[in-house]
């Protein structure tokens, strides 16, 4: 029984298709199915059971817990020897949404670069679900993004990287046409706010069921406010470049605001505020599992990652 076949086998198990499983291995499908029948030939049983719909037999589900531990006990003795030989040639994995990857690994790839030029990073982006579920099946080293409610606390250890704000982003122009002289100049020498103080504003809000979206509006029912949201999107992107422009309020985590090419400030034309509610305060984090060796690479990685994101919110 060779690796390689038990490897194959365990992404067609976790797959439950052959032709989605060979694209995953980048192969093809006939080299899988024969892999498959080689590992089924030298047990002496079946690992599928082929009529539609594909299903693991019962010797097949047995032989899928076992065959994950033993590919995690090489992978884990290969890193270890890898670290032993030199942890500075390596290889690195990390899950990161589209959305944080765009806007955090920029200024965090560059430094880790510096300081470690031979390692390679590969990445993993997806949703946070995506993410979630790569890193419980050991497809990535880590994830970075905020620390998640619905990780299993059993599986997962989490470590502090980074308090993250929320940002209320206001234009000139908004500031203009719904508040007097006096009350602008007493709000520009305010770095917290509370999401009253622009109740008569128009706002721009993120879609629900998004975090950014359900939070704004979880905040408007605690202050007891009714907005007027004058667009919705998906696109944080676009809800800070539209706040910027004036077209109304928007909120944002901080980091999306801090690294936005465009830097906000009073000769900007737009205004940044902490938004000032005891719950809307997340932390982001580095994920990783608790049953499998961590490298130094790994370790390294994330003590890079909280100097660079530091960094970032003491600008």
């Amino acid at each position: 029984m060779n690796f390689l076949n038990l490897e194959y086998f365990i992404a067609a198990a976790e797959e439950m298709n052959f032709t989605r499983a060979s694209k995953r291995l980048y192969i093809s499908q006939p080299s899988l199915s024969n892999h498959i029948a080689k590992l089924e030939e030298e047990l002496g049983i079946a690992l599928f059971d082929r009529n539609p719909p594909l299903t693991l037999t019962e010797a097949g589900r047995s032989l899928l817990h076992n065959a994950r531990r033993m590919v995690a006990v090489k992978e884990e003795a290969e890193l270890e020897l890898q670290d032993i030989k030199d942890f500075k040639s390596a290889e690195l994995t990390v899950g990161v949404t589209h959305i944080r990857g765009t806007y955090m690994l920029p200024p965090l790839l560059i430094r880790f670069r510096e300081e470690f030029p031979r390692v390679r990073v590969k990445l993993l982006e997806g949703t946070t679900s995506e993410i979630r579920e790569a890193l419980y099946k050991g497809r990535v080293d880590l994830t970075i993004g905020y620390l998640d409610d619905d990780m299993d606390p059993g599986r997962i250890r989490s470590e502090y990287l980074q308090a993250e704000e929320m940002l209320l982003i206001v234009a000139d122009q908004i500031l203009g046409e719904y508040f007097s002289e006096k009350e602008r100049e007493a709000l520009l020498k305010k770095s917290r706010l509370p999401l009253r103080t622009f109740a008569c504003c128009p706002f721009i809000k993120m879609k629900a069921p998004s975090w950014v979206g359900s939070m704004f509006e979880r905040v408007c029912r605690d202050e007891g406010i009714v907005p007027d949201v004058v667009l919705e999107t998906q696109n944080i992107t676009t809800m800070i470049s539209l706040g910027m422009a004036g077209y109304g309020v928007g909120i944002s985590p901080g980091i999306f605001v801090k690294q936005n090419p465009i830097h906000l400030g009073r000769d900007s034309g737009a205004h940044t505020f902490i938004l000032d509610h005891p719950e809307v305060e997340r932390t982001i984090a580095a994920n990783y599992l608790k049953n499998k060796y961590q490298t130094k690479i790994a370790k390294n990685f994330i003590l890079v990652a909280k100097e660079v994101l530091h960094e970032i919110y003491e600008q």
